[in-house]
């Protein structure tokens, strides 16, 4: 896996052991990011479910200006700091051992521009999240919200008030989903 353009462009970065995480493959990670390419400069990134960080860190290589990598397993965190390293991007990134839910409900930062969402598969993960997400105020209706989920992994957006989908791309049974919130949280 390796960084695909920016500063860090060619870069490799290390994956956790043990099978831990699935990390977006370079094609679906290429076309997300061809597609948000007018919002990346400047732009505070969520990683959620990070992993070896390479959503948020493509999103630095690229411009960002600060970037929250978000993962329950130690061993992915240890992970990201050491891939914010080589690619020399750590004075831009901060990483959180904890989980996804109770990082949105309890750490308080300035709102974010985009938020990556990429949890395991098929694990019930998402629907707290995306419940939540309304409440919290990191989130405005300027935060671009992106998915990635297998196509079984099935969204509901007509039954969740306060998200509005924007667009949606399929890879195989990858599935890309874009999302914003219709008004801000109080």
């Amino acid at each position: 896996m390796r960084i695909i353009t920016g500063s860090a462009k060619g870069r490799h970065l290390k994956m956790p052991g043990g099978g831990k995480t699935r990390p977006a493959m370079d094609k679906v990670k290429g076309s997300t990011f061809n597609i948000i390419a007018g919002l990346v400069e400047d732009a505070r990134f969520l990683d959620l479910f990070a992993g070896s960080g390479n959503l948020g860190i493509e999103g630095l290589s690229r411009g960002g200006s600060y970037a929250a990598f978000v993962d329950a397993a130690r061993e992915c965190t240890r992970t990201i700091k050491e891939n914010l390293e080589i690619t020399r991007l750590a004075d831009r990134g901060e990483v959180f051992t904890m989980d996804c839910l109770k990082f949105l409900q309890t750490v308080d930062l300035a709102p974010f521009d985009i938020v990556f969402i990429d949890p395991p598969y098929l694990k019930g993960l998402l629907e707290p999240l995306l419940q939540f997400i309304p409440r919290c105020r990191m989130f405005s209706t300027d935060t671009l919200f992106i998915i990635e989920r297998q196509k079984k992994d099935v969204l509901n957006f007509e039954k969740m008030p306060g998200c509005r989908l924007v667009d949606e791309r399929v890879f195989g049974d990858t599935v890309i989903t874009f999302f914003r919130l219709t008004t801000n949280p109080e």
